[in-house]
């Protein structure tokens, strides 16, 4: 799984389904994408996803779960 994380933002404690509009050169162009973003809270996801794709708009979030505790 490939997931955004940016701990300078948020520490990565939970993993965010965030819904995004990517805007194009024109609106024809749009797309829509659901990302896995890794953070402590749903504004800091929001903001995790804006950082990395600064063009888009209409970010929701739209579920969240917990990190798996590592079993070595």
């Amino acid at each position: 799984m490939r997931a955004l994380v940016n701990v300078t933002i948020e520490p990565a404690l939970r993993v965010f389904e965030v819904s995004i509009d990517i805007i194009g050169r024109n609106a024809s162009q749009a797309s829509r994408r659901i990302l896995k973003v890794l953070a402590d809270t749903p504004q800091g996801a929001v903001r995790i996803a804006r950082w990395r794709y600064p063009r888009s708009t209409g970010l929701r979030v739209l579920s969240v779960g917990s990190l798996a505790p590592l079993a070595f």
